[in-house]
């Protein structure tokens, strides 16, 4: 028995159809190899996506026979060293096809027999209309999640193109930056695995791994092989690669760093033309979310009650237009914005404050004055205190009709109570309703019941219509999201405030990291020990951030507590960095204590070649703000004031076309489908059979405000995360940003509400 199993372990683990080659594919050098100079070796893990198709063919392997690979999915596969086949591939791809038809049906038959299924009749009226409706979704995502899942070995690999387009001058950098001090590839290879970053830094590990066990008769070998992968998609990579190993061939020094400087140049100019590029083809994706965020709710707002009202078909209901401006349009921004955002190439990566970090509040606390408190509490507390004031203000008025003698004038009067208007003007708060003033008065000129009642709604509806008897409670409306913004804004900016401060004082010192480089390694290059250098530069440099805490504080564990160099840096109790969370300072200094050990001229040398590539480094981080800051300011300004105010004067078009289409269908019903009408300029105007029935089931003005309402609110918080993003990958300023700008956003929306309602009520009182 225990031979068997032991058996079978074997003939799984020696599977017939994996080769050595294989199997050494599968070892890769784990990423403290070089950090503790032993060779660990561990398996590499799938990565998900291969483990999900490897067991949905294991299980289904019917569903993959006969799949192979294109040439550009082999290549992807390839580049991503993914251990996939084109069978396992087309089985996953099916499966979740099969299965998401399955599930959608499966949903959609249940919806056909559910309660649901009889409103949806109602609203829409036509039988095969409302299957569609309800089935076709569903086959679209199923159809969506197919191509999702057989695109996906194609997406990774651009995303991992696109990552390296930040990623390469760094490696680049890195290796020149060994290569000055010592011309050996193997060095220069494993210095740049070390401290480089993304998948080129991973294929460095690889190569050097499948050096050593002969995979390749050299490393200069195995470089060719990975200049030529990467060269397909990084061309400046691959000659970078050829130049730092021809730099190698030359027989002096002044012509090795000539040359090596030259790499650094050429590749920092190829990196400069490709972010221009991509700078430049932001502009068709902004002007795509303006056309799609701002422009499309502004037409559908024209083109969805007319088409209803000549259609029959009710298009523009509360239900239809929750769906297009609430889920619909959001989700296709958001969709497009990710997309936008994945094509971003990554440069500077900001260091990410913990939440115990010395000098922070409590987690959950803001401070005002000396004194904490919880920011969930002051939330609710906002909220609750400003839906009560705003509701009482609706009803009463500021000051309180209540505490004011009778017919005192008011500052803000109470929202408007829709019998009271009739009352008003009709002097009979009952004259639209059946068996009032005006039904009495179309039944005694002959109209039937049905007839007369068509009337009664149409007239209503322009009634209200009208500015002066417009009965939307904007005090209620206005109140309420006012108070969500201020609450809202209290939420984010405070939660992420102290963070974002101490941040800004870390990426301060990286700054200034890079110029007190220069002035530690001219001392060390003096001969005078990394001490001295360190308090020569603390003394030269007081007033920098990066002296006071790092340099200083490493001094002072050196002269005070008597630790070496690396414990002074290092150390988790006492050391200078041990709150650092900037990866930036922290490798720098590792190289910085490395170099020492090699002696103090050394590390002079190394920290000058540091120093440029600090400098390079923060070169391709501003290119790419400086060219992509026309963008991201029109982006801004377009989501936190034009997109509001156009978004405002929709709603008071909204009214201008439901008045006109209630007069045209009031009309209508009066003289007749297909008859004629005479208007109030005296002329004929034929009439083209308006739906009544739909109209009648038309959003009301206050839907509609309410409706825009959210959708602003919506497409504030998704076009601030996207033009956060495009301008640093910041999860901290995303909220900063956001909550700063969805106040000021709802402001300038009530405004232009406000402002496009006077303008209509003169064009009514105009007319």
């Amino acid at each position: 028995m225990a031979d068997n199993d032991k058996g079978k372990r074997g003939e799984e683990f020696f599977e017939p159809e994996i080769s050595p080659g294989e199997l050494y594919k599968r070892i890769i050098v784990s990423r403290d190899e070089f950090e503790k100079g032993e060779k660990g070796l561990v398996k590499r893990e799938d990565p998900r996506f291969v483990g999900f198709c490897k067991a949905v063919y294991k299980r289904f392997s019917s569903l993959g026979q006969g799949a192979v690979f294109t040439p550009k999915f082999r290549e992807a596969i390839d580049f991503l060293h993914w251990d996939l086949k084109a069978e396992e591939l087309s089985a996953a791809t099916k499966l979740v096809m099969i299965a998401a038809i399955v599930i959608g049906c499966g949903a959609g038959i249940g919806i056909i027999f559910s309660p649901l299924f009889n409103i949806l009749l109602d609203l829409i009226q036509l039988d095969l209309l409302v299957y569609i409706y309800v089935l076709v979704p569903f086959i679209a995502i199923a159809l969506y999640l197919a191509m999702y899942v057989q695109n996906f070995p194609l997406n990774a690999a651009k995303d991992e193109q696109t990552k390296a387009l930040g990623y390469v001058p760094e490696l680049v950098g890195y290796m020149i930056m060994s290569m000055k001090l010592v011309p050996n590839l193997e060095k220069a290879v494993e210095f740049s695995a070390k401290h480089g970053r993304g998948k080129i830094a991973e294929d460095f590990k690889r190569i050097l791994w499948e050096t050593q066990i002969g995979m390749f008769h050299s490393l200069s070998e195995a470089l060719d092989d990975l200049a030529y992968r990467w060269g397909k998609f990084s061309d400046e990579f691959k000659h970078a690669l050829m130049m730092v190993r021809a730099s190698v061939l030359e027989n002096t020094e002044a012509k090795r760093y000539q040359l090596l400087d030259k790499t650094m140049e050429t590749v920092l100019e190829s990196i400069k033309n490709k972010m221009e590029q991509y700078a430049r083809n932001l502009s068709q994706p902004s002007t795509v979310l303006f056309y799609v965020g701002v422009l499309l709710p502004l037409i559908l707002i024209i083109i969805l009650p007319v088409g209803s009202a000549f259609s029959g078909t009710p298009m523009a209901t509360p239900l239809v237009l929750i769906a297009i401006y609430n889920i619909g349009i959001p989700i296709i921004t958001l969709i497009f914005a990710m997309q936008v955002i994945k094509k971003r190439p990554p440069t500077y990566t900001p260091p990410k404050i913990p939440d115990n970090f010395p000098g922070l509040p409590k987690k959950g606390q803001m401070i005002i004055g000396k004194t904490g408190l919880n920011i969930t509490m002051v939330t609710i507390l906002i909220l609750v205190a400003g839906i009560l004031i705003t509701v009482a203000v609706s009803q009463q008025g500021l000051p309180p009709k209540a505490f004011l003698p009778k017919d005192s004038q008011q500052i803000i009067p109470s929202d408007p109570n829709p019998k009271q208007i009739i009352l008003r003007e009709k002097e009979d708060e009952k004259f639209f309703e059946p068996g009032g003033r005006r039904y009495n008065e179309l039944r005694s000129e002959g109209k039937k019941d049905q007839q007369a009642k068509d009337i009664l709604a149409m007239e209503e509806q322009k009634f209200f219509m009208e500015a002066k008897n417009d009965p939307t409670p904007y005090i209620l409306v206005f109140g309420i999201i006012i108070s969500i913004a201020i609450a809202f804004f209290v939420l984010m900016y405070f939660s992420s405030i102290y963070k974002r401060k101490i941040q800004l004082e870390i990426m301060q010192m990286e700054s200034e990291f890079k110029d007190s480089l220069y002035i530690l390694a001219s001392r060390l290059g003096e001969n005078k020990p990394v001490e001295e250098a360190l308090k020569h530069t603390t003394k030269f440099l007081p007033n920098l951030l990066i002296s006071q805490r790092v340099f200083g504080k490493t001094v002072d564990n050196i002269e005070l507590l008597g630790m070496p160099l690396e414990q002074a840096v290092f150390d988790k109790n006492y050391g200078a960095l041990k709150n650092m969370p900037s990866n930036i300072i922290q490798s720098s200094m590792k190289i910085l204590v490395d170099s020492v050990e090699l002696g103090v001229n050394v590390a002079a040398r190394t920290l000058i070649s540091l120093s440029l590539q600090l400098g390079n480094s923060e070169k391709v981080n501003k290119m790419l703000s400086i060219l992509i800051s026309d963008v991201v300011s029109m982006m801004q300004t377009m989501v936190v004031f034009i997109a509001p105010i156009v978004l405002g004067v929709t709603t008071a078009l909204q009214k201008v076309v439901m008045v006109t289409l209630a007069g045209i269908a009031s009309s209508e019903t009066i003289g007749g489908v297909g008859g004629t009408s005479v208007s109030e300029t005296g002329f004929s105007m034929p009439l083209k059979g308006i739906s009544v029935e739909a109209f009648k089931t038309m959003v009301s003005p206050v839907q509609f405000l309410v409706i825009v309402i959210i959708y602003v609110v919506e497409l504030v918080i998704i076009m601030g995360y996207f033009t956060t993003k495009i301008e640093e990958d910041n999860d901290l300023l995303v909220k900063i940003n956001i909550a700063t700008a969805l106040p000021i956003a709802v402001g300038v929306f009530l405004a232009a509400v406000i402002a496009a309602n006077l303008v209509v009520g003169n064009f009514f009182g105009g007319t």
